[in-house]
């Protein structure tokens, strides 16, 4: 695509498997099993199962891997750089829902009327 555009990921590449093994969720992603074993390793994705061979991984997983596969292509990011940045996301996004409790209560006292009473 020109000029740095990126290509939408097609809804169709997710599928309607709500569980995927490490083959499938690679050949979804267009990844190798190392890559995905990196991720593993860094707790981007969190599969069920013991070893690569029993493996599950959920639609979440999916999403989080080409997420982390764009970072990789447009930032050049190892897995270790890739797992601080969704750390820094996750911690923005909490901030964010809690200084909008915040403004909600701020708000809420603000519409409340004044029952102190008057100074002499």
């Amino acid at each position: 695509m020109a000029n740095g555009e990126r290509e939408p990921m097609p809804a169709e590449m997710i599928g309607s498997a709500s569980v995927y093994s490490l083959e499938e969720l690679c050949q979804t992603c267009h990844v190798e099993v190392a890559w995905i074993s990196e991720l593993v390793e860094q707790g981007i994705i969190e599969p069920e199962g013991r070893s690569p061979s029993e493996w599950r991984f959920s639609s979440l997983s999916v999403v989080l891997a080409a997420k982390a596969k764009r970072f990789d292509r447009d930032l050049g990011l190892n897995p270790a750089g890739i797992a601080l940045v969704f750390d820094l996301l996750n911690e923005i996004e909490r901030l964010h829902a809690r200084l909008n409790v915040l403004a909600s209560a701020r708000s809420s006292l603000a519409e409340q009327p004044d029952e102190r009473p008057p100074l002499p």
